[in-house]
């Protein structure tokens, strides 16, 4: 079996993190994977694709949305044969279908839909190109009920081939990570403290600004710690200055996140709006609390690990919340039916389904 995994860049996203995960497993199960990236910037987890010694292409613009990279997908596809395409993200989902036509190639697409909203559903003009583009895939993989329920909801013609397969993580990497020292972080945390983790690119989807203004009203020796970077990482630094307690730190993009949080307290991913929220199901699988926003997508996934929700934007109940998961930590949480293993037996599954249709 050979796929073609199609992808806009190799940030430090949620959606980039999954595909290396699902790529290393296929691989240990022989799978031939290969793996097509629209732009070399942002390329935090291009050292990881490296490991795996699998074929990877990058497009030689920096734009993800270049039509250019119809043409470098265009001569992939002319240059190969694959068994099935998988494509994340909305330029890979929209110039793969064009590229694969100009190619006058047929090969079942299959797509993952990461998220319960996208600001393209807020403009009426685009209806038509999301009916189009949705048209051309076999199977849509959903990897929450929430993000089935609000596409079939959009686009009623994808109700019949969109299946939900929720997410999976490596666990034995979360639970057999060891901490790390305080210092290394950074050094003038102290052992007394309690760390606040929250782990999300800065994107407008994620809500930096709630757990900030929380930081102020927090007992002393709470410290809130981001790990993560992106287009609003100045904009989130500006508010901290402004809202927030003098003693956040900003450690931007880390390799050691696992390590990160087995030394931290209590695991916070303050967000608009969420597809599924993969982090919090690491940070339990490391033995972290976790507190979340109750929103679509996320609640749920919250809900099976034993976590709690706090009201979005609303700073004092997710105080509450935060105080209460130190004060009553649990010894365990319960991640195992989100293990990749899983993820990926039931990808298969539905990439031989697409067969059929």
């Amino acid at each position: 079996m050979r796929i073609l995994h199609v992808i806009p860049s190799l940030g430090s996203g949620g959606a980039e993190k999954m595909l290396v995960d699902i790529v290393r497993e296929m691989q240990k199960q022989n799978i031939n994977c290969e793996v097509a990236i629209l732009t070399k910037s942002h390329d935090f987890f291009g050292q990881e694709i490296d490991k795996l010694n699998i074929s990877k292409y990058y497009s030689s613009t920096e734009k993800v949305y270049s039509p250019k990279n119809i043409v470098f997908l265009k001569k992939i596809l002319k240059s190969n044969d694959y068994d099935y395409i998988h494509t994340h993200l909305f330029a890979p989902q929209l110039f793969t279908p064009i590229a694969m036509k100009l190619a006058n190639k047929s090969i079942p697409l299959i797509t993952t839909e990461h998220n319960t909203n996208n600001r393209r559903r807020e403009i009426k003009i685009l209806y038509l190109l999301d009916f189009w583009m949705y048209k051309q895939y076999k199977k849509i993989i959903a990897i929450s009920p929430e993000t089935r329920q609000y596409l079939n909801t959009y686009l009623p013609n994808t109700k019949n081939k969109t299946r939900v397969i929720e997410n999976g993580i490596d666990i034995s990497q979360y639970i057999n990570a060891l901490p790390v020292e305080r210092k290394q972080i950074a050094e003038d945390l102290h052992t007394d403290e309690k760390i606040i983790l929250m782990v999300a690119a800065m994107r407008e989807q994620k809500d930096h600004e709630t757990l900030i203004r929380a930081s102020k009203i927090l007992p002393n020796k709470y410290r809130v710690i981001f790990v993560g970077d992106g287009e609003r990482m100045n904009e989130v630094k500006k508010y901290a200055v402004d809202h927030g307690s003098s003693s956040i730190l900003f450690l931007g993009s880390r390799t050691d996140v696992p390590t990160i949080m087995k030394t931290s307290d209590v695991f916070v991913l303050s967000s608009k709006w969420e597809g599924f929220g993969l982090v919090v199901v690491e940070a339990a699988a490391a033995g972290l609390p976790v507190v979340a926003s109750d929103v679509a997508g996320l609640r749920g996934v919250v809900d099976a690990i034993g976590g709690q929700v706090f009201e979005p934007f609303n700073e004092h109940d997710l105080v509450a919340k935060i105080i209460k998961a130190v004060e009553h930590k649990k010894e365990s949480y319960n991640v195992s039916k989100f293990a990749i293993e899983t993820t990926v037996k039931n990808y298969l599954k539905l990439y031989q389904e697409s067969l059929k249709d």
